[in-house]
């Protein structure tokens, strides 16, 4: 294991139920298996309970398999004996990456207990923990590979925590990513942004992920709605018309682009 404690940097060592450092700074274990490194003073909590579970429904109905499966093959291109999922979720992506490299060390780690507590159930052997991605609870120059899959990025944290030939893999929404749903909530839609590229990585592979999935349940329409920014800006009489559709038909589309850390980059 890998992990430094949050408060003095020092390394963790599993102590029976705890994980523990020299100062004796001590992390208990959670009966699901994973570790809570979110120090005391912090109010962010993450997803709820309620939004991870809606968001464990739709992706275990597969309707993202496509996505899912083309990652799972960038990585497996790529050599590596560790690798990071910053922003895990409910492990969906984790768990399966976890499969495809079995001998590979992997962290997941995410704000939300609800969802880390979901991931965890999966019994991978995937290593879970509740922290922060912007302090991410490992030693600099310790990973051979981080993933970030729809999640905020702090590449300062990235760049201090990847090897020098690192792999970084981005995976955000193309231009005509929900490009049905979009139609349902407003009258002007646009295309989405795309931004590629990193100061100090080189671009090793980017492609776009294309789909057309349709979806028959109200309950797998409003979980997608959920996932989306959408869900926090719609207007009232908008997310009214989505609650009362029962069938959408929607364009999903991904942007999946591969970095490779170059030599002497450093974090700010």
């Amino acid at each position: 294991m890998m992990l430094i404690c949050p408060k003095c940097k020092c390394k963790l060592n599993k102590i029976d139920n705890s994980y523990k450092c020299d100062n004796n700074h001590s992390f208990d274990i959670a009966k699901r298996g994973y570790v809570n490194l979110v120090l005391g003073n912090s109010k962010a909590t993450g997803d709820d309970k309620h939004m991870v579970n809606s968001r464990t429904q739709f992706l275990n109905h597969g309707y993202y398999e496509k996505l899912r499966t083309c990652i799972g093959n960038v990585l497996s291109s790529c050599e590596m004996n560790t690798l990071v999922d910053a922003g895990c979720g409910e492990g969906y992506y984790t768990n399966y990456f976890k499969q495809l490299l079995p001998s590979c060390e992997m962290y997941g780690f995410d704000l939300s207990k609800y969802a880390v507590d979901e991931a965890c159930k999966a019994k991978s052997g995937v290593n879970y923990c509740v922290c922060s991605i912007f302090h991410l609870p490992l030693d600099n120059l310790s990973c051979d590979g981080v993933i970030s899959i729809f999640a905020p990025v702090d590449m300062d944290e990235n760049t201090r925590i990847l090897k020098e030939n690192g792999y970084f893999l981005q995976v955000g929404p193309g231009p005509k990513h929900l490009w049905g749903l979009k139609q349902e909530l407003y009258s002007d839609i646009y295309e989405n942004q795309v931004k590629v590229g990193y100061e100090g990585y080189k671009l090793v592979k980017e492609e776009y992920v294309e789909d057309v999935i349709t979806i028959d349940h109200q309950e797998d329409i409003w979980a997608l709605f959920q996932m989306t920014p959408y869900y926090w800006r719609t207007p009232k009489e908008n997310v009214q018309r989505l609650k009362n559709l029962n069938k959408l038909i929607t364009t999903v589309q991904f942007h999946v682009a591969l970095y490779q850390k170059e030599e002497n980059s450093v974090s700010k």
